[in-house]
């Protein structure tokens, strides 16, 4: 095999958007890429030639760099990563502050060290962004399940009162109970609410999963919820994941219902589920003869508070099917749709496989 010249090798360095630069074996700086000089706002006129790591980091982490090109070569391919420590140098939450992290990579051939350098102050502020989201959800998921349930428990409290005391004229009943009605919508609406934030925060505990089983398990308890329905759940055997049974068991809660509730023109809920392991990727169907939607506004299937039917078709509160991408996405998989109009629906979910043996297989 022919080797490749050293021009190629020089275009290579000076093309690539990492931030290189070469040192000799005792940290001069030999060379530094186009990337680099954008990095740091440098020519590289001003690097070469000097030990420009001395001017351009933190004392901590130019001293341990120092260090490193002074000790004797251990391996000729040595490698280490090192990067600001935290509360080193400027603030990294504040507007063009920097922060590093430093690959020193010692080159085989004479000694020196290849440089690569990176930015990491945008990794801080995110996780402190993240930290920060996580903190509000919290908060949220606080007043939600406390400062608004109790009213409307007192709502519903009140007006049950007043019903039972007779205090309420004939005329009035019907009022009270749509204010009674209006006072559950509303408390499964924060339910759905509270569910959403804890699919999307809560920590998965993994394991291998029974999809079959909780496939079963979800239908049986639509079943007995609405116990004159009947109802046709298939499910095949040896379906397994690799998953939070917990999460996962809402996942399918949430699909499985959608297929149960839009069949609610039938004569008959027929569901079937289907399922394929491809690789490491257990690939699900589950499909409905419901009324269907139409594929022109599938791309708010998955949206919170987005109805693609009216209530008299079964539509709610358009949060279930969020619900179920966030799980799925938090495992790693995804869910998708196909459907016609009155032609029923087939969604599809893609999880982490575990070792079922059950279901069709492909290499």
């Amino acid at each position: 095999m022919e080797a490749l010249s050293p021009t190629v090798y020089r275009q290579a360095f000076d093309g690539v958007d990492a931030a290189l630069a070469v040192l000799s074996p005792h940290g001069e700086w030999l060379s530094a890429n186009p990337a680099l000089c954008r990095l740091f706002a440098r020519t590289a006129e001003t690097l070469v030639g000097t030990r420009a790591h001395e001017q351009l980091f933190e004392p901590s982490l130019r001293d341990r760099i120092a260090a490193l090109c002074a000790a004797p070569p251990a391996d000729p391919l040595q490698r280490q990563v090192l990067a600001s420590e935290e509360g080193a140098g400027p603030d990294p939450a504040s507007e063009g502050s920097a922060a590093w992290r430093v690959t020193m990579t010692r080159l085989a051939a004479d000694g020196a060290w290849l440089m690569q350098c990176e930015d990491i102050v945008p990794e801080r502020r995110r996780a402190r962004q993240d930290a920060e989201a996580a903190r509000l959800q919290e908060h949220i998921a606080h007043g939600l399940s406390h400062d608004l349930r109790a009213p409307l428990r007192g709502i519903a409290g009140f007006a049950a009162r007043l019903d039972e005391s007779a205090a309420v004229a004939e005329a009035g009943k019907p009022d009270l109970a749509r204010i009674r009605s209006a006072a559950v919508r509303a408390e499964r609406l924060v339910q759905a609410l509270l569910e959403l934030l804890r699919a999307s925060r809560q920590p998965l505990r993994t394991r291998e999963v029974d999809v079959s089983l909780l496939c079963e398990w979800v239908a049986a308890e639509l079943q007995d919820e609405d116990a004159m329905r009947a109802a046709t759940v298939e499910v095949p055997a040896g379906l397994a994941a690799h998953g939070d049974e917990h999460a996962l068991k809402l996942l399918l809660r949430q699909v499985l219902h959608n297929a149960w509730k839009f069949s609610a023109a039938r004569e008959r809920v027929e569901i079937t589920i289907e399922g394929v392991r491809d690789g490491d990727r257990l690939r699900l169907s589950v499909r409905d003869r419901g009324c269907g939607f139409d594929m022109r506004y599938a791309d708010k299937l998955f949206l919170p508070f987005q109805r693609l039917h009216g209530a008299e078709q079964g539509g709610g509160d358009g949060l279930g099917l969020a619900i179920a991408q966030q799980v799925a996405a938090r495992h790693g998989g995804r869910i998708w749709a196909e459907s016609h109009p009155d032609e029923g629906s087939t969604f599809f979910i893609e999880l982490p496989a575990g070792a079922g043996e059950g279901g069709e297989h492909r290499p």
